[in-house]
């Protein structure tokens, strides 16, 4: 048996989600999954910020990872800012207001829960706007699934520095997942071949067919060079069972929240610093 946790890890808002990836890990103890980060985001002037705390359960369980409960979670800027975490709910949401995060600025993650300490630390990084979101029709075919609409965006890498990226789409207010071998190339991407460049057209869903009058946002995160390679892994190991929530990867995949009272023993997930460039539009008629 295996344990399993959700793949919200790779996902920087903390909205419900059902879908599932085994990260490989063997049974026994429960291990502490860290979901989320601190986000620079348009429109929170009041600061709210969430960590969603799980743990593991059994390989194929039908049930949602349960919440790690009595938890103590803060986050620390370096600068004198300290924020505590209130919860967690049922969905295992902490939740804190007044963060205001700063690009340039390092965050420090400390959570304290079944007798162990956790630390985990990312200076917030910048992230491109994007120009623009429309919808093209795409007819079906080997390497893009189904006919219908898909989101496209574009977007100016800026010049001279290391840029990394990660897209998350909602629809209607869920998020829509579907990791496979063909996308996960798509999802997240480094500017290693285009600094400075322009990027028309892009299609980081583009196996999610929307229909007309949704409503979709497409969301762009700035990820560090290490939470990229940790991104890279874990869609490269769900992409070995064909996108399947229940694949078995042949390894796990160490993410950065260390555990300072047993290290053999540290959690699941990545602890993040964006900054979040968003577009909203809602899908018209294409052809």
């Amino acid at each position: 048996m295996r344990a399993r946790h959700a793949l919200a890890l790779l996902l920087p808002l903390l909205i419900a989600c059902e879908r599932v990836v085994d990260p490989g890990i063997p049974a026994g103890p429960l291990r502490l999954v860290v979901e989320g980060g601190v986000e620079l985001r348009p429109d929170n002037a009041a600061g709210a910020q969430s960590l969603r705390l799980t743990t593991t359960d059994a390989f194929a369980s039908t049930t949602t990872p349960p919440p790690a409960t009595n938890a103590t979670v803060r986050v620390r800027d370096g600068q004198g800012g300290s924020w505590s975490y209130a919860g967690p709910d049922a969905d295992g949401l902490y939740r804190t207001t007044g963060l205001v995060p700063v690009v340039g600025r390092t965050y420090t993650l400390e959570i304290g829960w079944n007798g162990d300490q956790y630390r985990a630390q990312e200076t917030l990084l910048p992230v491109a706007p994007i120009d623009s979101l429309y919808f093209i029709w795409v007819e079906a075919g080997p390497f893009s699934g189904d006919s219908g609409i898909r989101a496209a965006i574009d977007y100016t890498d800026p010049a001279g520095r290391q840029d990394n990226y990660y897209w998350d789409l909602l629809v209607n207010g869920q998020r829509r997942l579907n990791t496979d071998p063909g996308n996960r190339f798509r999802l997240i991407s480094e500017d290693r071949f285009y600094d400075g460049g322009r990027v028309t057209r892009y299609q980081p869903f583009d196996e999610s067919v929307l229909e007309v009058g949704e409503r979709v946002l497409v969301r762009q995160l700035a990820l560090s060079a290490a939470g990229f390679r940790y991104h890279r892994a874990l869609l490269e190991q769900q992409s070995q069972g064909g996108g399947s929530p229940f694949s078995v990867p042949p390894a796990s995949v160490r993410g950065n929240v260390a555990n300072l009272t047993r290290p053999e023993a540290p959690a699941l997930g990545w602890f993040r610093a964006s900054q979040v460039a968003e577009r909203a539009a809602t899908v018209p008629r294409v052809r």
